[in-house]
């Protein structure tokens, strides 16, 4: 299980991450000011209650095995480049703007200053220098490097979508057999990695050093003002008690929704509407129910679930959801005329005019500065109450993660220090991510930060998902909900096959690289 905030922060208190060991930390809350000078330098200054005489030790948390720094500290490479290969993204893709591989200095921003500080303690620790390679298509470079045998770079850092692509082509070396990459480690996302071994092989990993992998994670936002002025109970607590569901949402929603100008017809930028989605939302929904669509097993066989029994109910519940009585919903995939319709969509959220709103964790960092009204975050309803808890996922042409390329002169060195910026990560970036850019200046309170922990937490991943582009299943999971009427059944028997073959191709192909 991936730590709490609490650990995180705790742990950015606890750690001399040069000296590979961590100490244990108090309940009591300390300065994060403080706190996150310290991580920055490397040490961190704890002095025992017991120090002073006749007093009693403070009681003290013990660190997760999975925090401790075990990698070596005697190996320098004495000013070497650690090269990262992304996207350069224009203007147009702004929530997507690659921010947590490289800076120039700090500035007094949060992620700007953590990134700086994480690539400090890899130059400090390992005497390598962090940078990056920005390509507005990195794909191309990646193929290169790889049929030629050049080393230009240490780590790919792209999209999911992009990364599945590259681990069928045979572009990637195996992570699994490298040493130093330990993915049990808490700056790893484990479930992900996990649910994207294909028979024991892992061509790519997402860790803490890659945000676009949270932001690319869905998630409800809600209009506070909107919400309270409707008399609706705490939405917070209606999560911890379990009971935050698309029923209950349907029923917030509608309650809110109003036809404004009175003419009738909901109508674009004039009425307020319950709630906004698009087509999309259809597989982080079913995804939710804690299902798999296909479930890999280490051996590299597989169940295929998509027409179980629990799938199908799901499925069924969903497109009610979202047809049925729906006047409520603005979906922005039927508003073709608008060229930007997402800029124009959060422009209604951030005018009052849309209640909740389904959508990617990268959307507050980009209302907040001109948002009014204050707003929270929760994590995607349930299908059904009944479930064991709450899942999300991502969206796997966003969400970045890494590979090392077969072209590495090096791969150890290169699993040793993509080991160290994940771990060097988990105490600079993602606490930066949490406390300034989600928790205290996007969300606007403290509450979202625990959605936050719980969404990212539970992450519901497929590989079927991760391989869309040979699977197309995001195209089926629309075509079903998007029907006049719930065909989900024959629509599934129709796609069956192509997905199982697709899938086996997958399977087949990995299973068949040579490491």
């Amino acid at each position: 299980m991936k730590p709490t905030l609490k650990q995180i922060l705790c742990a950015i208190l606890a750690a001399v991450m040069a000296g590979g060991t961590l100490i244990s930390c108090s309940e009591k809350a300390a300065d994060p000011d403080a706190a996150q000078t310290d991580a920055g330098t490397g040490s961190a200054a704890v002095q025992s209650a017991g120090d002073t005489p006749g007093e009693t030790e403070a009681p003290v948390e013990e660190i997760d095995p999975g925090l401790l720094d075990e990698l070596p500290t005697d190996v320098k490479y004495d000013g070497d480049d650690y090269i990262v290969l992304s996207h350069e993204h224009g203007a147009a893709a702004v929530a997507w703007m690659v921010q947590d591989i490289w800076t120039e200095g700090e500035t007094g921003e949060r992620i700007n200053d953590a990134v700086f500080q994480r690539n400090l303690m890899m130059e400090d620790r390992f005497g390598v220098k962090v940078s990056q390679r920005l390509e507005g298509d990195p794909q191309p470079v990646m193929r290169t490097a790889v049929t030629s045998g050049a080393d230009e770079f240490s780590i790919l850092q792209t999209t999911v979508q992009n990364q599945a692509a590259n681990a069928i082509g045979g572009l990637c070396l195996n992570m699994a057999n490298l040493p130093y990459l330990n993915f049990d480690k808490g700056w790893w996302d484990t479930s992900a990695i996990r649910s994207l071994t294909v028979a024991g092989k892992v061509y790519y990993a997402i860790g803490d050093s890659q945000l676009n992998a949270k932001k690319a994670t869905w998630g409800v936002l809600f209009n506070k003002r909107l919400v309270s002025d409707a008399g609706i109970p705490n939405l917070y607590e209606t999560v911890k008690e379990g009971r935050w569901t698309v029923d209950l949402l349907k029923g917030y929603g509608t309650s809110i929704a109003r036809d404004v100008n009175g003419d009738g017809v909901m109508t674009w930028g004039e009425d307020v509407w319950g709630l906004g989605l698009q087509n999309e939302v259809v597989l982080p929904l079913l995804l939710g129910t804690g299902e798999k669509i296909i479930d890999i097993h280490e051996d590299g066989t597989y169940d295929y679930n998509l027409g179980s029994d629990a799938n199908v109910t799901a499925m069924e519940k969903i497109w009610t959801f979202m047809n049925t009585d729906a006047e409520y919903i603005n979906n922005a995939d039927r508003h073709t005329e608008i060229s930007s319709v997402w800029v124009e969509f959060r422009k209604l959220f951030m005018a009052d005019q849309i209640a909740f709103y389904m959508g990617h964790l990268g959307t507050p960092t980009l209302v907040a500065g001109d948002m009014e009204s204050d707003f929270g975050i929760l994590p995607f309803p349930k299908v059904f109450e009944d479930q064991e808890g709450y899942y999300s996922t991502f969206q796997y042409n966003n969400a970045h993660a890494v590979s090392i390329p077969k072209s590495a002169a090096d791969p150890e060195k290169t699993a040793l220090l993509t080991e160290a910026y994940e771990m060097f990560a988990h105490t600079t970036i993602l606490p930066a991510y949490y406390d300034y850019t989600l928790t205290l200046r996007a969300a606007r309170d403290n509450e979202s930060g625990e959605m936050l922990e719980l969404i990212f937490a539970n992450r519901n991943l497929d590989v079927a998902l991760a391989y869309n582009s040979t699977t197309s299943l995001q195209g089926t999971l629309q075509s079903a909900v998007t029907a006049s009427s719930f065909t989900f059944a024959s629509t599934e028997a129709k796609s069956k096959k192509a997905l199982v073959k697709a899938v086996e191709k997958v399977i087949e192909t990995i299973t068949g690289l040579e490491d």
